[in-house]
């Protein structure tokens, strides 16, 4: 009788494999992106934003999945006017993405980059300063 087999969980005699976490992770953003495209938040209140209903002010991310929408449908003036962030973090995801596809490809599994300290301070800088600004009168 094999005791090592015996020893080892089920997860370890047959782990994860990296083709069909990208597959599944490729899935779940294709079936997303197709609801966002299908689907116009404006017309159908989907998410609706809990500091908007609550302030009556704008959080950065009002207007994200309006914007997106319209980026699906190739208008991208249009999603600009309901958030410029959106539009501008569009090049930050799509290389982090192919980061983390081209990991799960390889073999390495789901790994992320560890910002700096001061990447993420800039970061979470501009969002907020984002949010103060878009809530100006003449913005």
């Amino acid at each position: 009788m094999n005791t090592a087999a015996i020893a080892l969980s089920p997860k370890e005699r047959h782990p994860p494999r990296p083709a069909a976490w990208s597959l599944v992770t490729a899935g779940l953003a294709l079936a997303g992106g197709s609801a966002l495209y299908l689907v116009d938040p404006a017309r159908h209140e989907v998410y609706p934003c809990l500091f908007h209903a609550t302030t009556g002010l704008q959080c950065p991310g009002c207007g994200g999945l309006r914007a997106t929408h319209q980026l699906l449908h190739g208008q991208l003036v249009a999603a600009w006017t309901l958030n410029p962030l959106a539009v501008l973090l569009v090049p930050f995801y799509v290389v982090l993405a192919c980061h983390v596809g081209l990991g799960l490809i390889r073999g390495h599994g789901l790994r992320f980059a560890t910002p700096r300290p001061a990447v993420i301070w800039l970061g979470l800088g501009a969002i907020i300063l984002f949010g103060v600004l878009r809530n100006l009168p003449w913005f």
